[in-house]
């Protein structure tokens, strides 16, 4: 199998963001996709050793932050490369709350949404959530996954649906 098909799906790059017992938290991921419009339902993908799994599991709600292409790319590794359990990666990367939920202030736009309902993989929980509020913050051309590989030479983490060893 070649496993570079892989890389043709077309992805974005985000942050996904949620509350550790009241401390914004969040990790990179490159798997969201709106799965209905009517009732606005999107699906996220995080991989089971993400401590972000568990906590969107504990509070049954998270936020998508879409990172645009002139968002500083050091908020892809602070989000990407270290553990929300050791780390606040709010820190470093401002946020804004929205719908009560942490958001990366220098996304392009922002999803929040409400767990309705969850799929279990053998590496991942793909998570559903009820769009509750959703807003454009600057305009920003959207980063792609490709542009990401291709434009800033960014590598995908070990916990990543890409990631190849690479």
């Amino acid at each position: 199998m070649n496993k570079n098909a892989l890389y043709q799906l077309s992805y974005g790059v985000y942050v996904v963001s949620t509350w550790d017992k009241g401390r914004a938290t969040g990790c990179t991921a490159n798997s969201a996709m709106q799965i209905t419009s009517s009732p606005a339902t999107i699906a996220v993908s995080i991989n089971h050793d993400n401590y972000t799994n568990q906590c969107i599991q504990d509070t049954g709600k998270f936020a998508v932050s879409i990172l645009g292409e002139n968002t500083d790319p050091g908020v892809i590794g602070t989000f990407g490369f270290y553990s929300g359990k050791d780390t606040d990666k709010f820190d470093k990367v401002k946020p804004v709350v929205k719908e009560y939920m942490p958001v990366v202030a220098d996304a392009c736009a922002y999803i929040v949404c409400e767990v309705i309902d969850k799929m279990e993989t053998s590496s991942h929980t793909v998570f559903l959530g009820k769009v509750l509020d959703a807003d454009v913050l600057k305009q920003d051309e959207p980063m792609t996954y490709a542009y990401y590989h291709k434009v800033i030479k960014g590598k995908s983490p070990k916990n990543a649906p890409t990631y190849q060893g690479d």
